[in-house]
């Protein structure tokens, strides 16, 4: 009997270098990075979203609120938020088809408030407008209600959301006769990450 062939079970001493290792470690963070900063992208993306379609939920539920006010005519004695503030959109004129003319765009102007202190440079034309260090609207105005609706709105990110209502009595061409309110509401933030006014 000869002896046993060792050399069909030699062991293998091949296996991963350090520099192999090192070289796999890399290029698996880089990916986890990648995916990172995707997931990252898209939660910005998200909150973005979620600002915009809270702010225009919001402009929808102050133009329902504004709708179901009892109409008041000026002159009635009534304290209301459906009144003029700036005397220039008191009688704006409206012919048959009632189409009025709101060609000033300090009707439809929020100002120019900033990122830093949100509550200045807004207009001193919006009938409602955010005050600071308080949810309720204020007024301008004369007839101005003891009850106002909110015109400031907790957003995302640590960001609100404002609000600004402008009010224009509608008079008609002929004989002044008083035929409506023309009312605009104004939603606006300071878009999370980016603070770019929208």
């Amino acid at each position: 009997m000869g002896e046993p062939e060792l050399s069909r079970f030699r062991v293998s001493n091949n296996g991963f270098s350090m520099i192999e290792l090192l070289i796999a470690m890399i290029i698996i963070i880089i990916v986890m990075l990648g995916l990172l900063k995707g997931i990252l992208e898209y939660e910005k993306f998200a909150t973005r979203a979620k600002m915009k379609d809270k702010a225009t939920e919001i402009a929808k539920q102050m133009s329902a609120y504004i709708e179901s006010l009892p109409y008041v005519a000026d002159g009635s004695g009534i304290n209301s938020i459906l009144y003029a503030n700036n005397s220039e959109w008191n009688n704006i004129t409206c012919g048959i088809s009632c189409n009025p003319d709101l060609t000033n765009p300090a009707f439809y102007s929020v100002g120019s408030p900033n990122p830093s202190n949100p509550f200045s440079g807004i207009s001193s034309n919006l009938r409602l407008f955010p005050v600071s260090g308080s949810f309720t609207c204020g007024c301008r105005g004369s007839n101005c209600p003891t009850t106002l609706p909110p015109c400031l709105y907790p957003g995302f990110a640590k960001k609100d959301i404002y609000l600004g209502v402008n009010i224009a009595r509608l008079v008609s061409e002929e004989g002044g006769l008083e035929l409506g309110k023309a009312v605009f509401v104004l939603v606006w933030y300071f878009e999370p990450y980016t603070n770019k006014f929208q």
